[in-house]
């Protein structure tokens, strides 16, 4: 689930800073975005970030993290929530957060994990990742360097990894499970390759023949993506998650807990000693 975060959070500030750095080619204010000031667009504030599982009738949150901004010291800290966290579900009471989403969407998702964690949580967005597929696909793919062999099948979640180490173009279901792949070392070797691809995914959208095609592009990313801040709080986010990673001032956190089950069904039980003192730090911004 850490690593889950990790890859939606990057892929929510590569599509913000792609959608920001295109459109600034098109407008022709390249200078007049790098100069503009992203707090002047977005003050420092919390944003629950989700990811949306495949399910065909009721999307679940598969993933999911509260991101604080803090664009004046450019800053940025990240906890990931595991899905099977036991939470209280406003007006539907004791249940895995992940099912907030089911319940009643990203609003109730929101107020959900306000609760938890005690903190005010303004804004959402959520993500349909495999659209993010779609968009390779529809790129032509993206060519990634591959550092080792990689084979990995876990029927119950869907994922397949079957990847020779080499140079190669890659679908879009095989690029996030490049991404997705967990066992070649610790955290940094997995955030390492989530930067690769994002510069790989990078030049691919500004290759040649995709770069005549960037405003279907933009759209493309957006129509896959559900959020409630506004256009000036989306440029605001973009310049400074742009900055943020230019300076690499991001922390990352999750919540702990203990394994439990309740009649039959698997639940996360917090660690609250430890939840207080991380969210002691985030609001602090540290």
């Amino acid at each position: 689930m850490f690593i889950s975060s990790l890859i939606l959070f990057t892929i929510v500030a590569a599509m913000l800073g792609f959608a920001a750095s295109i459109f600034s080619r098109f407008i022709l204010f390249e200078t007049l975005l790098t100069l503009m000031p992203g707090e002047k667009l977005l003050s420092e504030t919390n944003i629950l970030v989700m990811g949306l599982d495949e399910g065909q009738r009721i999307h679940r949150s598969d993933t999911m993290m509260v991101v604080h901004i803090d664009p004046v010291g450019s800053r940025a800290h990240v906890i990931s929530i595991p899905r099977d966290t036991i939470v209280s579900i406003p007006g539907r009471g004791l249940d895995k957060v992940t099912h907030a989403y089911a319940f009643g969407g990203a609003d109730l998702s929101r107020r959900t994990v306000e609760g938890f964690l005690n903190i005010k949580i303004p804004y959402y967005i959520s993500i349909d990742l495999p659209g993010l597929e779609s968009l390779i696909d529809e790129l032509g793919g993206v060519r990634i360097d591959v550092e080792r062999r990689m084979y990995y099948v876990d029927n119950s979640q869907k994922h397949f990894v079957d990847l020779q180490p080499g140079m190669q173009k890659m679908t879009g279901h095989q690029a996030l499970g490049y991404l997705r792949y967990r066992h070649d070392g610790g955290d940094l070797t997995r955030i390492l390759r989530q930067q690769k691809f994002i510069k790989a995914l990078a030049t691919q959208i500004a290759a040649k023949e995709n770069v005549l095609r960037s405003p279907q592009i933009v759209v493309k990313l957006f129509s896959f993506m559900d959020t409630n801040l506004n256009t000036r709080e989306i440029l605001g986010l973009a310049l400074s998650m742009r900055k943020i990673y230019d300076i690499g001032q991001i922390k990352m956190s999750q919540i702990p807990g203990f394994d439990m089950m309740i009649d039959g069904v698997y639940y996360m039980k917090p660690d609250n000693v430890m939840v207080n003192q991380i969210i002691e730090e985030f609001k602090k911004g540290n």
